[in-house]
Formats: structure tokens, C-alpha cells, sequence
């Protein structure tokens, strides 16, 4: 089918673009500015894939009548959990105001599209250890401002869908890495950390917040494969996990990272780097996507990790 990615040019969009293309999809994609995007470039897109645009500007209805594709995938939005903290009304604008704009496109000029909204894992925020593991049916309680601008794009999908018979599909992912991924994320943050070590650019000392947290980690290619499959199989009106349905602690995750250095590196604990509101242990089940779609995760945590580390490492390099 025709897809039209919003977000194709944040740290998922590419390898989800990768995965549509594989997967024998026509892909376009909504990007802002004039890049370029590196990371896009290696794809054959055709050279028209690009609409420039912005989901708040009041044009993007156009551009669906004028592609008509058979599939929306909603990426784009706010992910960086403190600048949402930081400006409450911005995070709420683009995460529940994007996800408005592109239903009410979809409805406007492609109601029989596939629309796949892709929320956050933090809209679950406080689990109780009696809700391990996650499943759809887990109540939502928001702990954090991103998480809430979330649950809030992810209640208006799923009433969209009831009221106006629209084919969404929700995706909830939980944390994923890979290359390119910011700095601000945890495991690329510490990667790129290891290769400034590496380089000889920071002293052999690994700065870190908490590490007792235990997350369930992906790899950014395994979520992307979920995302293709939800979108060609997942049930119209349902909501999913994209999760490897571990746990590992942040602790596990320097652990990993440091076998993969080529230096030895000590770890200090540095208050600054420590979130306000921590939920001690966040992990999904992934039976439901499984059920409906049949997709599991296939990539080991320890090769993602050491793709984010040799990512770092080109990225200092150049």
C-alpha cells in the first residue's frame, strides 16, 4: 500500500521506512526544513517521498487528499521526557494535537486508510509490582507530563475509531535503542560516553544516574518490524505492546556496554543525572502482537548494544 510516515525523519522514522520498503510498501513521508537526512538517503525512496510540511500547520489535510495512501503511520510527536516537563503545554500541543490532526485528516480524505498511532509505554506510568508483567488492560497512571500528552493521543485514537469507524490501530512501544538515536536516551548516552573514553576526549570515568531501574529494551529495528506488522495485520480499534517482554536494569545495561569497551572505564554516580520520578520496574508482555500478527523480537539486547556503541564511535569519528 501507499504509507504516509509522519516523524520518518526522527530516530524510528528511517527504520521504519526500511522495514514498509522491505516489506513491498509505496512509503512518503512528512518532514520539516530542507534537511538533509542522512539517514533517509541510503533508502530508494522516490524522489517525490518528501512533503514538506508540519502537522500544526493547517495543510496537512492536503497533502492526504493528494496521496490518498492506504496507510498512515503516526511517529511523529515530542519524545524527550524532561523537555515535556519543561513546557507542559508545548509536549500536550504536539503529542495530543499532532495525533488530532492526523485523524482528523485521515477522516476527511482517507477513512478507509490503516491509521497506526504509535503512543509511549509511559502512559502506564506507575506499576505496581502486582501489574508485571504489562498488558494492554493495565491501567493507565501517568506519572510524568510525556506520559500523560500520550494516554491523552492514545484515548483520542481509540475514540476516534469508535465514533467515526476510522481503521486504527494503537501501538504502545516500550524503551528501544539503535543507531542514531539521540544522546539524551539512556543507552545512547552512555554509549556515546564509552567512545569519548575510547577517543581520549573524557576522562576514563562513566558518569551515571540511577541504575537500579529495570526497563524492557528493544532494538529500534525489532519495534520498526512490529510497527509493519501492526499496521498490515494488527486489528482495527485494538491496542498493542511492542515490547521484548525483559527486564533489564540500567546497571545490566553498563555492564554490557563496558564488555564492549575497548578501555577500562569506572562508573560514578552523578546526582544531576537522577529523574525526579523513577518507576522502579517497567516490563510488557508482547502476547497479544504475537497472537494477532505473529511477531517477536529477534535482536539479543547485547548486539543492539554494541550497534549503538560502533555508531558512536563513526559519529565521534566524522
Amino acid at each position: 500500500m501507499r504509507v504516509l510516515v509522519t516523524g520518518i525523519t526522527g530516530f524510528a522514522g528511517p527504520v521504519v521506512a526500511a522495514a514498509l520498503l522491505e516489506a513491498g510498501h509505496e512509503v512518503h513521508g512528512l518532514v520539516r526544513g530542507a534537511g538533509p537526512w542522512p539517514r533517509l538517503g541510503a533508502l530508494p525512496l522516490a524522489p517525490d517521498a518528501f512533503h514538506r510540511g508540519d502537522l500544526a500547520d493547517g495543510r496537512f489535510p492536503d497533502l492526504v487528499r493528494a496521496l490518498a495512501p492506504g496507510g498512515l503511520v503516526h511517529l511523529a510527536g515530542l519524545s524527550f521526557a524532561p523537555a515535556a516537563e519543561r513546557d507542559p503545554a508545548s509536549a500536550y500541543r504536539t503529542n495530543l494535537g499532532g495525533t488530532l490532526a492526523v485523524l482528523a485528516a485521515a477522516r476527511a480524505h482517507a477513512s478507509r486508510a490503516r491509521l497506526l498511532v504509535v503512543t509511549s509505554s509511559d502512559v502506564y506510568g506507575e506499576v505496581r509490582a502486582e501489574d508485571l508483567p504489562i498488558v494492554e488492560e493495565t491501567p493507565l497512571r501517568p506519572v510524568s507530563v510525556y506520559g500523560a500528552s500520550k494516554a491523552a493521543a492514545d484515548i483520542a485514537a481509540a475514540q476516534w475509531a469508535r465514533a467515526y469507524g476510522l481503521e486504527v490501530v494503537r501501538a504502545r512501544p516500550f524503551n528501544h535503542a539503535g543507531p542514531g538515536q539521540d544522546a539524551a536516551f539512556v543507552c545512547s548516552a552512555l554509549a556515546r560516553q564509552l567512545a569519548l573514553i575510547e577517543a581520549g576526549r573524557q576522562e576514563p570515568v562513566l558518569r551515571v544516574g540511577n541504575v537500579d531501574p529495570v526497563r524492557d529494551f528493544s532494538d529500534v529495528r525489532d519495534i520498526a518490524a512490529g510497527y509493519v506488522a501492526l499496521l498490515e495485520r494488527g486489528r482495527a480499534g485494538e491496542v498493542y505492546n511492542v515490547c521484548s517482554g525483559e527486564g533489564t536494569s540500567i546497571a545490566e545495561v553498563i555492564a554490557v556496554l563496558r564488555g564492549h569497551a575497548r578501555v577500562p572505564v569506572r562508573v560514578q554516580s552523578d546526582p544531576a543525572l537522577r529523574r525526579a520520578v523513577d518507576v522502579p520496574r517497567v516490563v510488557g508482555s508482547h502476547a497479544r502482537i504475537a497472537a494477532d500478527t505473529g511477531w517477536r523480537p529477534r535482536i539479543a539486547l547485547a548486539d543492539t548494544l554494541a550497534t549503538v556503541l560502533d555508531d558512536w564511535r563513526r559519529r565521534l569519528a566524522s
